[in-house]
Formats: structure tokens, sequence, C-alpha cells
């Protein structure tokens, strides 16, 4: 692959960062191994991983390697972060040594409100089509190694898109909660600027003001696009090893509650690593 950045990586797994279920526009590319090309912000991005370095193309070279490293987290020590969750107890030790070099992306804000809205009772390829199209509509277009590629949409330029419309690009009941998602933005009756300067309940509790949000979707968007690596989200994935793991023995019934509290107590401040890790390793039967 002719690229012009060349990153060196530590702590680093591409692959399993970009299939761990926490992003929905990178596809592989066809042609070479361990490739990903993918739309992110403003530019599409092709990159491949040989060992501890990143080969990376891109639409747009401009700040290249900073927009690259923000949006891997590449200045955080991973190493440090991995050695440490490994105390936590032998299943994330495990867990940890399946699937090292998972780094929690920092996405769009925007974009990840909608796509985890879109996600609500869904699944990866329908979130990710959804979202595609959604894109291919209303984004701009962008021309990368001769192939067509779509940045998602801002609220403005979704300003006139309609329920009927959305519906059109897959989302099915989900049309209408996006549709006043965007109402709201543009209305000013939510500030995504001031929610991303509060503090993670806070941040939360706006959240879940915008319909189609519960709070397994705000943990995700906080998650992946606000750096709140505290934050656990739920779903029957993580729910299912929680309770393989930590409940199996449990004599009372397990609620959501539960298994956060154990999560907030015993995961703390990384709990949203930790959770990613399990997550991966849950799907992909390594533990």
């Amino acid at each position: 692959m002719k690229s012009e950045l060349i990153l060196k990586v530590d702590c680093f797994n591409l692959k399993d960062t970009l299939e761990c279920g926490q992003c929905f526009r990178w596809e592989k590319d066809n042609e070479e191994d361990n490739t990903y090309i993918g739309v992110l912000k403003d530019r599409v991005i092709k990159v491949k991983q040989i060992e501890n370095k990143l080969y990376i193309d891109s639409s747009n070279y401009d700040n290249l390697e900073s927009v690259v490293k923000k949006y891997f987290d590449l200045d955080v020590d991973y190493y440090k972060i991995e050695k440490v969750i490994s105390t936590f107890d032998e299943n994330i030790k495990k867990a940890v040594k399946n699937t090292s070099g998972i780094r929690i992306l920092n996405q769009n804000f925007f974009e990840m409100i909608m796509s985890y809205i879109i996600s609500a009772n869904n699944n990866i390829p329908r979130i990710s089509k959804s979202i595609k199209d959604i894109s291919q509509k209303y984004g701009k277009k962008v021309i990368f190694e001769n192939n067509e590629y779509y940045l998602f949409p801002t609220a403005q330029e979704l300003k006139n898109v309609t329920e009927e419309d959305f519906k059109k690009c897959g989302v099915g009941f989900r049309a209408r909660y996006l549709k006043n998602t965007v109402k709201a933005i543009l209305e000013n009756k939510i500030d995504l600027e001031q929610i991303k300067r509060l503090d993670t309940k806070e941040a939360k509790e706006e959240l879940l003001k915008l319909q189609g949000v519960g709070p397994k979707v705000a943990d995700c968007i906080l998650l992946f696009s606000c750096e709140r690596r505290e934050v656990f989200p739920i779903d029957v994935w993580v729910e299912r090893v929680m309770h393989n793991l930590y409940f199996k023995n449990s004599t009372k019934r397990i609620r959501k509650n539960d298994i956060l509290e154990y999560a907030n107590k015993n995961f703390g401040e990384y709990a949203g690593i930790v959770q990613q890790h399990l997550f991966h390793n849950i799907r992909n039967n390594l533990i």
C-alpha cells in the first residue's frame, strides 16, 4: 500500500479495535491483508498494520498524524492500562491476554448519537448499511482511490430530512427518534458542546433526554466519542459474560444495576476498556 504516513504503535491491534463493535464505518480492503478503509470526520482513511507500524493513506493529508492519533487514542499508554486491569482478577487477565491492543476510539459525537440510536435492537451489518445509506444520500462526497465515499452528514445537512426519508435508509421505528434528535439540536434544545464539558453523570442525564437514547446507548456514546473510559455499557453480550464470570452462583435475580455496581466498584476508571475486552472475548468464544 503506497502511503505517506507511517506511525510506530505500541499495544495496538487494529483488527480487534475496528471489529469489537464500537464503530460502523470501516470495511476490510479485499485486496490487502489487515487493511481497512473508513470514513471518519472530514476524510477517508486507509490503514494497514504490520507488526508495530501503521501505514496510512488518506483523501486528506491536512493534520493527518494528529487526526489518526486522536481517533485511535494513540497518545494514551494502553500498555500501562492493560497491566493495571490485568491485576483486577483472573477473568480480566485472560480476556486482556486474548485481545491485547484493543483501544477505545474517539469518534464524532453527533455521528455516534445518531449511530447508536440506530443500533438499538439491531445488528451490526444493518446498522452499518443504514449509516452508509444516510451518508450517501445527505453527506458530502469524497473521492479516494477512484471510489466514492460519503462523510456522515451534519445536523444542518439533515435539517429537511423527514421521518419517511430516514425510514428509506432502513432504520425502521428509529426514524422518528433520528428526526427529533436533529430537530432538538438545531433548535438548541440540546447543546452537544456543553454536554461534552459536563461530568459523566450529568452528560448521561442530558443524553437520556433524547428520544431513542436509553442507558446502554448513552453509555456507548460517552465511551466511544467522549473519552469517558469509566462507563460500562451493558448489552446482551456483556450481560451474558458478567453472569457467567461473576454472578453464576448467585441465589438472587441479577439485574443490570447489580452488574453496573460491580463494574463501578471493581473496574473503576477503566471499566469501559474492561467492557470492550469482555465483549470481544464473549462474542468470539474466547472466554
